[in-house]
Parts: structure tokens; C-alpha cells; sequence
């Protein structure tokens, strides 16, 4: 709330009506003036009565009604700085400058400038400037205007943010979820021995796979020399001949050898890299895979089985 009975109209229209208006001080004055006015519209009124006081320094005493004007813009703004708290200085720069210019006036108009109503209004406002100092001291005994600062009122120091609350530890793990950990570290575990075992199984197969390839292969050249052999003495090879049974007989052999040996190295090689890798992700299986190798023995065939069970 305004303490002071603002004079912009009145001011602005004196320092514009004012001769010799494109002197370059008094446009100094009157852009130091507006910048007062842009700040105290903005409610910065410490800023605002430093603008107005520079204007009115600039003014020269002849000058009265400019002067004046300004005068009462200035002590206006120290005013609500006063009242919103910015210290006596304030106050106490209102009554200097309210003083000043009376004893101005007086020096530059002699008894005229009684008579004048900007020196009556004058008056006046000093006298409620010095009220307010009155009613200061009252309550600070030891206020004295002729040394009092012209500084604003120290802010107050923000209070400290509380610290913010300490992160509760994570909880351990209970007893139950120890144990289920370690039984899927043992089932993981399981799980790679399995696999790495059936891997090397799909590996002994493929060995098996490639004998039984290499076998049916010299069989069938036996077979072929024979027969060539017997055509070339004039003495055909019977069907029935013993030497080319025994080499038919291992040509099947190795035929079956490769084939079973293809199988289930495929199988066991798939089972195995399947195990590994539930292995190695830690186990996460609802049931245990096993496998087992054993021999397959049938008229004609010989070979292996691979047994998978999850």
C-alpha cells in the first residue's frame, strides 16, 4: 500500500512541458525518471527511489515545479520500501530529503516560496515522515537518522534442507530363498555335467558314424575286387561263396554302424548343448534331464541307443 500520494501524472507532464525540452540533461533526467516509474510499478521501490533520487540531483533548483515532482515520488518510494520491511534508513532519507529541499526553497525563493503549494505539500509530508520515525523509535530507542544506513534489511538466512532420511538396506535373503538357490545352483550344475557328458557322447557317435562309413566302404571294394577277381580267371563268384558273404556281412555291418552312429550322435548332440545351456543360464528346469548310452544288438545290426529323459 502506497504511504505517499504518487505524482507521476503531475511530473511527467512538468519535465514534458518543461523548456528547452531536447536539452540533453533534462533527457537524462527524464529517462532516469521513467526508469524510477518502471520500477516502482514493478514494486521494486528501493530500485525506484535510486532512480528518482539520480533525476533529482540532475534537476536544477530553478527548476522548482520539476523538482518537486520528483521530490514527491522519491519520498513516496522510501516510504513503502520502509513499510516493506527495508530498514529506518528509509524513513530516515525521506526526512533528509524532505529537509533539503524546504531550506532550498527557502534559500532560492525567499519568503515567496512559503507560499508555493508544492512547499506547503512539502511541509506536510515531513510532518508524517516524522511521525513515522516517532512511532519507530518507540520501539528502537537507539534509531538515529543522522547515521542510519541507507542499505536494505538483511534477508533472513534460508533454513537448512533436513537432510534427506537414510536408504533402508535391502532385506536378506530368507532361508527358504537361500536354499532354493542352492538347489538351482546344484540342478545347474547337474545340468552342465549332463550336457558336457551327452555332448561327448554325440562326439564318441560320430566317431562311430565315420567307421562304420569307412568299413561299409572297404567292404563294398572287397566285394568289387572279388567279383572282378573271379571274372577274370573264368571262375564266376557264387552268391553262395564264403569270402563274399563274410565281406557282405561287414559291408551291413558298417552300413548300420554309420546310420545308428548318424542318429544319435544328432540326438545326442542336441540333448547335450539343450542341457548346457539350461545349465548355464542357472538351471531353471522344472524337471532333471538324464541321459544314458547303452549297446543295440539285433540280427544283421549292431549299433548303440541313446536314452533322453527330462
Amino acid at each position: 500500500m502506497s504511504l505517499g500520494t504518487p505524482a507521476t501524472a503531475t511530473s511527467t507532464a512538468a519535465i514534458a512541458a518543461a523548456p528547452g525540452g531536447e536539452d540533453p540533461a533534462l533527457a537524462a533526467v527524464t529517462k532516469l525518471y521513467e526508469e524510477g516509474i518502471a520500477e516502482r510499478n514493478a514494486g521494486n521501490f528501493v530500485a525506484a527511489a535510486d532512480a528518482f533520487t539520480a533525476a533529482y540531483k540532475d534537476i536544477p533548483p530553478k527548476s522548482q515545479q520539476i523538482r518537486a515532482a520528483v521530490l514527491f515520488d522519491l519520498v513516496d518510494a522510501r516510504r513503502n520500501a520502509f513499510a516493506e520491511g527495508e530498514g529506518p534508513g528509509q524513513i530516515c532519507e525521506s526526512e533528509r530529503v524532505l529537509v533539503g529541499y524546504l531550506d532550498e526553497v527557502k534559500q532560492t525563493f525567499g519568503a515567496k516560496g512559503e507560499k508555493l503549494p508544492d512547499t506547503r505539500k512539502a511541509k506536510k509530508l515531513l510532518g508524517e515522515v516524522r511521525k513515522q520515525i516517532a512511532t519507530y523509535k518507540v520501539e528502537t530507542p537507539d534509531l538515529d537518522c543522522a547515521t542510519a544506513p541507507l542499505e536494505r534489511a538483511a534477508a533472513p538466512e534460508p533454513e537448512p534442507e533436513p537432510a534427506p532420511p537414510p536408504k533402508p538396506e535391502p532385506p536378506g535373503p530368507t532361508e527358504a530363498e537361500k536354499q532354493a538357490e542352492a538347489a538351482r545352483a546344484r540342478r545347474a550344475r547337474t545340468f552342465v555335467i549332463a550336457g558336457a557328458v551327452t555332448t561327448g557322447v554325440g562326439g564318441l557317435l560320430l566317431g562311430v558314424m565315420a567307421g562304420g562309413l569307412v568299413l561299409g566302404r572297404k567292404a563294398e571294394r572287397d566285394g568289387a575286387e572279388r567279383t572282378q577277381a573271379g571274372i577274370d580267371a573264368g571262375t564266376p563268384v557264387s552268391e553262395d561263396d564264403p569270402d563274399l558273404q563274410a565281406i557282405v556281412r561287414r559291408g551291413k555291418l558298417g552300413n548300420g554302424l554309420a546310420i545308428a552312429g548318424g542318429v544319435l550322435a544328432t540326438a545326442a548332440l542336441a540333448a547335450g548343448v539343450t542341457l548346457l545351456v539350461l545349465g548355464l543360464r542357472g538351471g531353471k528346469a522344472r524337471k532333471q534331464t538324464r541321459a544314458s548310452l547303452g549297446p543295440a544288438v539285433a540280427p544283421g545290426f549292431a549299433g548303440a541307443t541313446l536314452s533322453l529323459r527330462f
